[in-house]
This record gives structure tokens, sequence and C-alpha cells, in this order.
């Protein structure tokens, strides 16, 4: 069986998936604020 991960992901130093998984945490927490601001604003008016 093949693997699931892309070719590239063995050569990707370490550092740079931190970085990556951390782009991950912000971009998840900006969506994450911006349907709370949404809901809020929905619900208030």
């Amino acid at each position: 069986m093949e693997s699931v991960q892309p070719d590239n992901a063995d050569r990707i130093p370490l550092q740079h998936s931190q970085q990556s998984v951390g782009s991950i945490a912000i971009r998840f927490i900006g969506l994450l604020l911006a349907s709370v601001v949404v809901m809020a604003l929905i619900w208030s008016s």
C-alpha cells in the first residue's frame, strides 16, 4: 500500500512543519473568531 502522505512530506525539515502547524492554528483561530462575530451580529439583530 502506498502512504497517504505526499512524497515530499519526509523532505520537509522540522522547523518548516512546525511553522505550517502554527499557520494552520492561526487560520483556525481566525475562522473561529470570524464565525463568532458573525453569529453575534446575527443574534443581536
